[in-house]
């Protein structure tokens, strides 16, 4: 099987764990009503997952150190599967948020998994536009969800379209049983090795400032755009789910610049905070137009995407003893800056308006920005950066 085609298998994991995260909300309105829900019971239904999702990053974040990853990411894959349909069969809110839980720990296990396996795909310092098409996967299955949840829960009742849903994710866990397996061995680290290592703090910072920033900024968006604005509901959510449409195309690119040597990782990083930044601005000020908070918007999105390569592998080279556990460290990172951003939002939202919410987002970036002056980067650990210019001297 050719490269190609084990990244675009990987790519496919990564979107059905990213239809996983968001799945659920387009319908929670429809679960509410039938389950007899208030706004905090609802809420905890987001939180299970991520909370769930951050168990295998904790505990077992050098898991695809000590087994094949490919396993590892297929054992995610089938817990996601289960867990939707254990949602559409769930007789009651508790069963509902046990099972949101299960597909918690298969989106963890299946980030762990797929990383370390597109990371074994490809020669030390080579795996950023792979890593960068796989992170991709995840906002794209989450748009997706967004975008066909609605409609067909409206069409068929929202325990059907978890059915539908799970059954068309079975042919991508078959496709990945027939994928063959990296090169392996297991490593003789663990999760405090990368939780003694300052760098792998720094790529927790990084992540903290582009996943769980922009996670954040997505659970309000909408809500902005329809407050501030005074949008229809469904407007806003078709403008709102542009954070995740450009982050689809936006880690790509950011493995590419990394890949054909344009950036360094750490300039990557770097000119990402920089366009959180910008966008943030163009959030918070007061009586912008629309098109300018759109702008804003796509910015955050882009600025928080593009150094997901640059961070995960920079974080894999950091440690050569696990780096599986490195990249487990990096990746809740993301999950602990949601789940702390979003309500903390809400509050500021609540208490002082948008402006200041949008501000906090920004003192997140800061942190990370200050980071890329502090750390270092992937070619440190590598060699790479010594390598070509060493290329470039000889022609």
């Amino acid at each position: 099987m050719s490269r190609t085609a084990l990244i675009a298998s990987a790519v496919a994991t990564s979107t059905l764990v990213g239809w996983s995260y968001a799945g659920y909300a387009p319908v929670a309105p429809l679960i509410a009503a039938e389950l007899g829900l208030d706004d905090v019971q609802l809420g905890l239904i987001a939180t299970a997952l991520y909370v769930a999702a951050a168990i295998p990053m904790l505990v077992l974040g050098d898991v695809a150190d000590r087994y094949p990853p490919k396993a590892v990411n297929l054992w995610g894959a089938v817990l996601v599967v289960l867990g939707t349909v254990g949602m559409a069969l769930a007789p009651t809110y508790w069963v509902l948020l046990a099972t949101r839980a299960v597909s918690g720990v298969g989106a963890g296990l299946g980030l762990l998994g797929g990383l370390r396996y597109v990371g074994l795909s490809y020669p030390e310092g080579r795996a950023h536009v792979g890593t960068g098409l796989f992170g991709g996967g995840f906002p794209l299955g989450s748009a997706i969800a967004l975008w066909t949840a609605p409609p067909l829960a409206a069409a068929t009742g929202w325990r059907t379209a978890f059915l539908i849903t799970a059954a068309a994710m079975v042919p991508i866990v078959v496709l990945w049983l027939r994928v063959p397996e990296v090169p392996h061995f297991r490593r003789p680290g663990n999760m405090l090795d990368a939780a003694r290592d300052g760098n792998c703090w720094w790529t927790f910072a990084q992540h903290a400032a582009g996943f769980g920033l922009v996670l954040a900024a997505g659970a309000w968006i909408t809500i902005f755009l329809v407050r501030e604005f005074g949008l229809a509901l469904e407007l806003g959510g078709i403008l709102g789910s542009m954070l995740l449409v450009t982050a689809v195309l936006a880690r790509p690119f950011g493995g590419y610049l990394v890949s054909r040597r344009i950036l360094s990782t750490v300039g990557v990083m770097r000119l990402a905070q920089f366009v959180v930044l910008a966008g943030i601005v163009m959030l918070a000020l007061p009586g912008r137009p629309l098109t300018v908070a759109l702008l804003g918007a796509i910015g955050v999105g882009f600025g928080g995407a593009i150094p997901y390569a640059a961070v995960f592998n920079t974080a894999a080279a950091s440690l050569p003893r696990s780096p599986a556990a490195a990249q487990g460290l990096t990746a809740l990172g993301g999950l602990v800056s949601a789940l702390i951003a979003a309500p903390v939002m809400g509050y500021a939202i609540q208490t002082w308006g948008f402006a200041s919410a949008w501000l906090i987002l920004g003192s997140i970036s800061v942190v990370a920005l200050v980071g890329t002056f502090a750390m270092r980067g992937e070619e440190h650990f590598t060699g790479s950066d010594r390598a070509a210019r060493s290329a470039r001297a000889a022609t």
